[in-house]
């Protein structure tokens, strides 16, 4: 299956690549946008998981979707980063986690503009293009900082640029990707240390918080009861092991 989930991956990012973009609509937000791609790439990704997995159902960001089940799951992704695709910046993915029993057991997320497949299943480690990763030992003092800076919701944007200002002056650096699923996997590989945004969906967070845990990393909803909830649209805090009590003082400070 982790094969055909590849292959599958890869067709989709070829959607990317062409870039016949012939139409972009407002969503309900401040700059939220679904394009003519981000629907080709959902529509074509429905089928072909669905047919891979008979039985199993699928979650998307371009539909109306049903609570999260026991049965199999796909949460979907189908173009991260719609606003970097749209200026052609090049830092978009697909992100496909596959749950059981309403957790993450395979997440994948393929970046087409620069190849890399990150891949975990639970139990079995993360992976950059077949080859292992974990998350970096780099001290709170000297992290990088992805910061996700919740555009959608303007009701965030004060206290959101807040923390990461404070992250700026704690920390080594920020920065702002445009892909919360990038910024999950680049945490896995050690690119930095730490990840917040106040507010994702559960296809933002699916298969990267899986790919974090499985690299080593530490992925929590700071601002909610228990632990990780894949039905639930919250904000999320990803670090490694040696910046997370640090990370999570400096945002429950401002939250």
């Amino acid at each position: 299956m982790k094969d055909e989930l590849g292959r599958i991956a890869v067709k989709a990012g070829e959607f990317f690549l062409e870039r016949d973009l012939t139409s972009v609509v407002s969503k309900e937000g401040h700059a939220n946008y679904v394009t003519n791609i981000d629907c080709r790439v959902q529509a074509y990704l429905e089928e072909a998981l669905l047919k891979l997995l008979p039985g199993s159902v699928f979650i998307g960001e371009e539909k109306e979707n049903r609570p999260l089940g026991d049965e199999p799951t796909w949460i979907v992704d189908p173009l991260d980063g719609t606003t970097n695709m749209i200026h052609d910046y090049r830092l978009s993915a697909v992100s496909i986690a596959l749950c059981r029993e309403k957790k993450p057991v395979l997440g994948l997320i393929w970046q087409p503009y620069t190849r890399e497949m990150f891949l975990a299943e639970a139990g079995g480690g993360a992976f950059l293009n077949g080859k292992p990763i974990r998350v970096s030992k780099t001290p709170f003092r000297e992290a990088l900082v992805a910061v996700g800076t919740a555009p959608y919701y303007e009701e965030l944007e004060t206290k959101g640029m807040a923390l990461a200002l404070d992250f700026l002056h704690e920390c080594a650096d920020i920065r702002r990707s445009g892909s919360a699923a990038l910024d999950l996997a680049n945490l896995a590989c050690g690119r930095h240390e730490i990840f917040f945004e106040l507010r994702l969906k559960p296809w933002d967070y699916a298969a990267g918080s899986l790919i974090v845990q499985e690299a080593g990393g530490i992925v929590m909803m700071p601002l909610e009861a228990g632990g990780m909830d894949y039905d639930r649209t919250a904000a999320v805090l990803a670090a490694t092991p040696e910046c997370m009590e640090q990370a999570l003082a400096l945002f429950r400070k401002h939250m």
